[in-house]
């Protein structure tokens, strides 16, 4: 009998990051266990609905009132509780989240097979960001397979003494899923008058976020032809330290928005000029988008879009953020990115992990 299969996620960038990858099995009709760990709730549900995808156990791990280490231990013990009871011995998750570490944990202490979609980002700081680098650290250590996503990647998790043979370089599936949704909903790539943003990092909150909206603030008032789309995150403590800042007025050419759904986010940033944000994933996203990024963040542990020169790491720091906008956004030579020079992969990641997932 076939070994079962599960694939494991909890907030919306694994999801994005794992549909490929389900697809792909549905596509050669392997059965594989779905399972929403409860991360993110009413967000997450959203989007698998819009996608499709029913998952076949719905965990609810979340409250108020844990801490980090509440969350992690109701993780692993719904995990095991799933993995015993469906008797899986495949797992499979992405990223670096508590879903992704206590589900790694419940693999390596019931003996199961681990497989880690995007192993091998490394920032040089444990604790940046928190605790998130944390996580994938350690999730490495006992992966049966880590499909690293690039050649970096590769290389750090050789530098770590993990075993060639563990190692599998396949791409980013955040390739094949922006190639999915750009020909499903026929988005085109444009170059209109506006700019499309985003900031919730933890790091960030506090004076960063201060400064990035302070930035923002006075490009919109220096360039008022220019549209600024600021899609905000549910997070109350980063929307009030970026309204605060504009207290005195909003600039007309400035959209504050409610969180989008990815179509939604996809679009806007298909039309826009440049993006300029904090999150991993848009700094995936933006190569297959053939958009430049001004990244809100001190380091990155995706430096190929730095050496592709889609991205350029702004920080906080209200001059630098002014001044790569300025150089970048009225020189079509400098905002359009050649999508030929996307350093993480074709769009045929999820063909080649489920290949080497059933082999």
């Amino acid at each position: 009998m076939d070994d079962k299969i599960a694939i494991i996620y909890g907030t919306r960038p694994e999801f994005l990051k794992v549909f490929p990858i389900i697809n792909e099995f549905n596509r050669i009709q392997q059965n594989i266990t779905i399972v929403n760990t409860g991360q993110h709730d009413s967000l997450l549900t959203e989007m698998e609905k819009s996608f499709g995808v029913m998952p076949d156990f719905q965990l609810s791990v979340q409250s108020l009132e844990f801490s980090n280490s509440n969350l992690i231990a109701k993780l692993i013990n719904d995990i095991s509780n799933l993995v015993h009871q469906e008797n899986i011995q495949k797992i499979i998750a992405q990223g670096d989240t508590f879903t992704v570490l206590a589900s790694s944990m419940v693999a390596f202490l019931e003996q199961r097979k681990f497989y880690h979609i995007e192993a091998g980002l490394r920032t040089s700081d444990i604790n940046l960001p928190f605790p998130e680098e944390f996580n994938r650290r350690v999730v490495s250590l006992t992966t049966h397979v880590n499909f690293s996503p690039t050649e970096l990647s590769k290389q750090n998790l050789l530098n770590e003494n993990i075993s060639e043979h563990k190692i599998s370089l396949v791409g980013n599936t955040i390739v094949d899923m922006i190639k999915y949704v750009t020909q499903k909903e026929q988005i085109q790539i444009e170059y209109q008058n506006r700019v499309f943003i985003t900031a919730h990092r933890r790091e960030n909150i506090g004076q960063p976020l201060r400064n990035i909206a302070q930035a923002i603030k006075e490009l919109a008032e220096e360039n008022p032809v220019i549209q600024f789309d600021w899609a905000l995150h549910p997070n109350p403590n980063t929307r009030k330290i970026i309204l605060e800042v504009f207290e005195n007025g909003i600039p007309e050419n400035v959209n504050f928005t409610e969180p989008l759904s990815y179509l939604e986010a996809i679009t806007k940033m298909a039309r826009s000029k440049i993006i300029i944000s904090d999150s991993g994933g848009i700094q995936e996203e933006a190569p297959s988008l053939q958009k430049r990024i001004l990244i809100l963040r001190e380091e990155t542990e995706r430096p190929e879009v730095i050496t592709c020169k889609c991205g350029i790491l702004v920080g906080s720091n209200i001059q630098k953020i002014k001044q790569s906008f300025n150089a970048i956004y009225h020189h079509p030579e400098e905002y359009i990115f050649k999508s030929e020079n996307n350093p993480f992969g074709d769009g045929k990641s999820s063909e080649r992990i489920v290949k080497k997932i059933i082999e």
